[in-house]
């Protein structure tokens, strides 16, 4: 008897031993779940405030193009600020949904590129009006400083045509990140889903539809009243 007392004690002490140690496992996969959503959710607000700055940051360089052009065709230099879009892609090692990080880093790449190609382009502007300007008979120098604005503007042209289908990229990624946002924030810490594929509730294709056309009509109210 005192044999099996001895071994009752013993497997009680490493029963509760285990159970302590479970118990402490699950708490930690909890939080560390916890943690891990809280950060997800965090990084998509953070997004979807950044591309929403970029929207007008985005229109405000059209309407320097614009501006640009005009005083092109009056064979008048011009000058203005250019406006940077904003990026992040470190933040992106945060999101678990792999198509909305790989839309936001196209859209990244895309916002940097338009933004060098438009200060490249001014750079360049201002180190050939320079020379022109430096140019000595009158009549040479008007007739360069008409042909090389006249390219000029032919190549602001052509870039205003990615403007257009970056705003609507931008409005885009806009909206599945409020519709992802809004999923993960209903989603148990993350527990739902299978294989990164959220359950209850779910990404569709009609939530971001309604969130575009939201946007679409939000931007468009606020270009008219900027007219």
């Amino acid at each position: 008897m005192l044999e099996i007392d001895i071994a009752t004690k013993i497997f009680t002490s490493f029963a509760g031993t285990i159970l302590a140690i479970l118990s402490a496992s699950v708490i930690w996969l909890v939080k560390l779940a916890y943690e891990k959503h809280k950060a997800e959710v965090l990084a998509l607000a953070k997004f979807e405030r950044m591309f929403v700055q970029n929207i007008p940051l985005l229109q405000d360089n059209l309407q320097f193009i614009n501006q640009w052009i005009e005083a092109l065709k009056n064979n008048r230099p011009f000058s203005f600020h250019i406006e940077k879009l904003i990026t992040n892609e470190e933040a992106t090692y945060k999101l678990s949904n792999l198509k909305l990080v790989n839309k936001i880093l196209s859209l990244n790449y895309k916002s940097k590129r338009i933004c060098e190609d438009l200060e490249n382009i001014y750079k360049s502007y201002w180190d050939v009006i320079i020379k022109i300007q430096a140019i000595q008979d009158k009549e040479e120098k008007q007739r360069d400083l008409i042909r090389y604005h006249k390219t000029v503007s032919n190549t602001l042209e052509e870039m205003k045509k990615n403007y257009e289908p970056i705003k609507k990229e931008l409005i885009d990624v806009i909206a599945n990140i409020r519709v992802i946002g809004n999923v993960r924030k209903h989603s148990l810490f993350g527990y739902l889903d299978i294989l990164f594929i959220d359950v209850v509730p779910r990404v569709t294709k009609k939530d971001i539809g309604i969130q575009i056309k939201i946007i679409e009509d939000q931007v468009a109210k606020i270009e008219n009243d900027n007219k």
